[in-house]
């Protein structure tokens, strides 16, 4: 087959592309001492205005705007009294929010920081002052000079580097590194000095460990199936936020705490509506570590919150009751490649809204594992004896399966007409048509001799959209648990019967549940 040589040359033009867009960002600048400075953006450590809104959990407005900015936004700050203060963002897409929502898309402009709600997070902002103090911001800062003419150009200062070491927006170092001396040490023909090689380690870990953050994902066990927590869009992990997501205090060695390096990485459990932590993973130059919660934490406050007071699964499992917000996981397994490389091939999506460790609200995508299970006991429903089937009395029943004996005794649902009511009003119908209507539905089934359910079907007629709602019942219908006693003969013998559950459906809401 022939190569195509501009087709070629297209794929290796959007190769090229792609890598650029990963690696360049245009840079971020600040200002000290009269002299301009471009900041340095590593592809996974945050930027200043990127690490706010990890703190803070918010929702991240900006979106790429080039191939030269993926992050979306370029600050301007400046360096007063060794505290970095935020001037101004500039972005070209943005969304804006009223209260908590986000809406439209924005345009190419620069705007003070309250214009996205950046504020202080440890001190009030003064009336009529535009620059935030940013103080959230803990971490190394790359500082490049922009020499503003040729003077500056042949300066020391143009050929190095120099690191802010930043603590809650503070500087505490400031080392300079010459790009001469970097080069000789990176050969192996020299040494860095004590505080050029302490903030450079420092650096390295700091990139490092956001690289963890970005390649590695947490755990997660729902009823036995595994999964994988989704990365979050601020690449943060639900143990950071134990921490309030700030990296002072989630004891990697790079802020100086040396019994632990890398980020921290979570085991979960998913158990009777709550989320609990087991284990704690950390990264470090060897591969990974695991601390049991108790040793990693050392007790059971930090920084004045505590944690799994309410409630445990066992000794070594603890209710995160920290954890407030929506996660989605994704359920699936490794799989290996075309190219050897192994992939992890997702087949269902839960999506959960957690309030201090609740789960308070989930949803399945195609479907939940319930709806998997009942959906197979369906399937593989067996009646023991096709000869000597039962049927409840019922006009619409026996035009759709046609007539049987009834029996002495019906089936019922274990827990009664109560338990069957209060299930079914928790599982109301989503679709929007469904609102301000009255209908009723009504579903024939068989319950077998072992009280399993099967052959399910709408036996209430209607059309057009009533028909929909039925069957949208139905579905609703196949995943209520196996809770039937069966139907019995004057003997007591257990028979296979057929049954009738019938509802009201107001507004949606499945009402009124009832049987035979």
């Amino acid at each position: 087959m022939k190569r195509n040589p501009f087709l070629l040359t297209i794929l290796l033009i959007a190769s090229v592309l792609t890598t650029n867009a990963q690696t360049a960002q245009d840079a971020d600048t600040l200002l000290w001492n009269g002299k301009r400075y471009a900041v340095a953006v590593d592809r996974c450590a945050p930027s200043v205005v990127m690490s706010y809104f990890q703190r803070t959990m918010s929702e991240t407005p900006f979106e790429s705007w080039s191939l030269n900015n993926n992050r979306g936004h370029i600050a301007k700050m400046e360096l007063i009294d060794e505290k970095i203060k935020l001037l101004s963002v500039k972005a070209m897409r943005f969304r804006t929010r009223t209260g908590n929502l986000w809406t439209e898309t924005g345009i190419d402009t620069v705007v003070a920081p309250d214009y996205f709600l950046i504020a202080p997070l440890h001190s009030e902002q003064p009336l009529g002052e535009t620059a935030v103090e940013a103080d959230w911001y803990s971490g190394i800062l790359e500082l490049r000079l922009l020499p503003k003419d040729k003077k500056e150009q042949k300066s020391d200062e143009a050929r190095g580097t120099r690191y802010l070491n930043v603590v809650n927006g503070q500087v505490v170092d400031n080392v300079f590194i010459s790009d001469k001396i970097m080069a000789e040490y990176q050969s192996g023909r020299a040494k860095l000095g004590h505080d050029q090689a302490k903030i450079y380690n420092m650096n390295e870990r700091f990139k490092e460990f956001y690289l963890h953050c970005a390649s590695d994902r947490e755990a997660v066990t729902y009823n036995g199936h595994k999964g994988l927590f989704k990365q979050k869009a601020n690449g943060l992990t639900l143990v950071m936020e134990f921490f309030g997501n700030d990296p002072l205090k989630c004891g990697s060695s790079w802020i100086g705490v040396p019994s632990v390096n890398g980020a921290p990485f979570g085991t979960w459990l998913l158990h009777d509506d709550s989320l609990f932590v087991s284990e704690i993973k950390t990264h470090n130059s060897s591969g990974q570590h695991w601390q049991q919660m108790f040793d990693y934490l050392a007790d059971s406050v930090v920084g004045g919150m505590a944690f799994g007071h309410r409630r445990f699964v066992h000794d070594s499992c603890y209710f995160a009751d920290w954890i407030t917000g929506e996660y989605v996981i994704h359920y699936g397994s490794w799989q290996t490649n075309s190219f050897g490389v192994s992939d992890y091939v997702v087949s269902k999506t839960q999506e959960i809204r957690v309030k201090e460790g609740v789960v308070v609200s989930s949803k399945f995508s195609p479907r939940s594992f319930e709806e998997d299970e009942a959906e197979m006991a369906a399937t593989s429903f067996v009646l023991c004896n096709e000869a000597s089937v039962r049927s409840v009395e019922d006009k619409q029943l026996a035009e759709a399966v046609g007539n049987f004996k009834a029996p002495k005794k019906s089936p019922e649902y274990e827990g009664g007409k109560t338990a069957l009511r209060n299930w079914f009003l928790n599982r109301p119908l989503t679709d929007e048509r469904a609102k301000d209507r009255l209908f009723r539905v009504r579903i024939g089934f068989m319950v077998n001799c072992k009280g399993e359910a099967g052959r399910w079907q709408v036996i209430s007629k209607g059309k057009g959209e009533l028909f929909e709602f039925a069957n949208m019942v139905l579905d609703i219908v196949k995943t209520m648990p196996q809770k039937w006693s069966p139907a019995e003969d004057k003997k007591g013998n257990k028979m296979d019967c057929w049954q009738v559950l019938e509802f009201t459906v107001s507004n949606g809401t499945l009402t009124n549940a009832n049987y035979k």
